[in-house]
């Protein structure tokens, strides 16, 4: 290559960065500033989500007062409370599953330890198959199960107060939410129960 060819090379690479720079800036600055104008939306809509699905699973809610989440799989514990007594509790545990972590919300009452409801919040199980888990038909064989023994995992309905029947062809879904609503039933039982 010639020394004029050089030239007229490193010309038409500055021709073409320059704008390039201040197109990728630009657009930088768009990116941060509708983040900054969304982001409190996004966090009302969060915090108004998390909150029907307080209620969803646990429809009495009172007054929620944030407790010290005992580890393991269980991330967070809200108590419900009515005229300054307990009358609830609800969970968040996240054992793993088909596709991986399973975020699961469990509902307990405190006057009778029974099963308010569950609801899967979030998954990366298979669509069709271990989604099903988001279905009322499944999760609401949970309400009213007694907290007092495990809750076990069955293939065919049995109506025994203490199983549920497994979704069919997702059998890691489901053992996945067994094994998250009895760490919290063991945790409920340990900790809350007959307070």
């Amino acid at each position: 290559m010639s020394e004029q060819q050089d030239k007229t090379v490193g010309q038409y690479i500055k021709t073409l960065a320059i704008p390039l720079i201040i197109i990728c800036l630009f657009c930088s600055f768009l990116v941060a500033f509708a983040h900054e104008g969304t982001k409190d939306t996004i966090a009302a809509k969060a915090k108004a989500d998390t909150e029907a699905a307080y209620k969803a699973i646990f429809p009495d809610l009172g007054q929620l007062t944030q407790a010290k989440a005992p580890g393991g799989k269980i991330k967070d514990l809200q108590i419900s409370k009515k005229d300054g007594k307990a009358n609830g509790y609800i969970y968040t545990v996240v054992p793993n599953s088909y596709g991986g972590p399973l975020e699961l919300m469990v509902g307990i009452n405190a006057k009778d330890g029974k099963i308010t409801g569950i609801k899967v919040l979030k998954h990366d199980d298979t669509p069709g198959l271990g989604a099903k888990s988001t279905e009322p038909a499944f999760s609401d064989q949970f309400k009213g199960k007694d907290t007092k023994k495990d809750i076990k995992l069955v293939k065919h309905a049995t109506n025994k107060p203490d199983e549920f029947q497994a979704i069919t062809a997702a059998t890691i879904t489901s053992s996945a939410i067994r094994d998250g609503v009895n760490e919290v039933r063991a945790d409920y039982v340990k900790n809350y129960a007959g307070k």
